[in-house]
């Protein structure tokens, strides 16, 4: 388990390295998150703000998920090749872990847009709103994450692996859009108690789970 995480860490370590040396991916997110989000406010126009800002988020993070680099690259710029006796699981995971850090920074971002432009409220809702930003970004991390990643290293058998990850997005959005409609609802223990968040969260570990497993096993047929 210490081995496992010690991987982890070094993946992330490097892909943070990677992605900041990118100063025009850094503008690049800068500019779209906040274009997106007023993009989607005027057009959209729907009484339900909390819809607004995860739809904010979902486009931005579909848009963003396909500018990470994907290629195994050393902070000095060489091109790496893991072998085969390394766990591509791992690898897969860490990159998880790293879009759902780089969601979260997608969230506030966003989040202080629609302060700023709308009456957003969040005085009783914090903690539900909180919550559910975490298992949208979790889960659309995992599901983004892994599709990118098999569709530029699976080949041959592997390729119905790959089918079989992008549908997982449809419950995914199905359960967080019943759990969203709930913010303004409910109360944070009715909330937590429902069954679109516990199951919103039992799908999230599955996918974490999961995932990570079905782009080892196709990158090795």
């Amino acid at each position: 388990m210490r081995d496992f995480f010690s991987l982890v860490l070094l993946i992330l370590k490097k892909d943070f390295v990677i992605e900041t040396r990118e100063k025009l991916n850094l503008s690049y997110l800068i500019i779209l998150c906040p274009t997106i989000t007023l993009i989607i406010s005027i057009f959209v126009q729907s009484q339900a703000i909390f819809m607004e800002y995860f739809l904010s988020i979902l486009i931005i993070t579909l848009l963003v998920n396909q500018r990470i680099s994907r290629q195994e690259i050393s902070t000095g710029g060489e091109l790496i090749l893991i072998g085969a006796p390394f766990d591509l699981s791992i690898l897969c995971f860490s990159k998880i872990i790293f879009f759902v850090i780089l969601s979260f920074i997608i969230h506030l971002i966003v989040f202080l847009v629609f302060s700023l432009i709308s009456s957003m409220n969040l005085n009783s809702d914090l903690i539900i709103f909180i919550s559910i930003s975490c298992l949208f970004s979790i889960g659309l991390s995992a599901i983004l994450t892994t599709f990118s990643l098999m569709l530029e290293r699976v080949k041959g058998e592997g390729q119905f692996m790959l089918i079989l990850v992008y549908p997982l997005i449809i419950p995914f959005l199905v359960l967080a859009h019943s759990s969203i409609l709930s913010i303004q609802t409910m109360t944070s223990m009715e909330v937590f108690e429902s069954f679109s968040f516990q199951a919103l969260l039992a799908f999230d570990i599955l996918l974490l789970t999961v995932c990570p497993i079905l782009f080892s096993y196709s990158i090795r047929r």
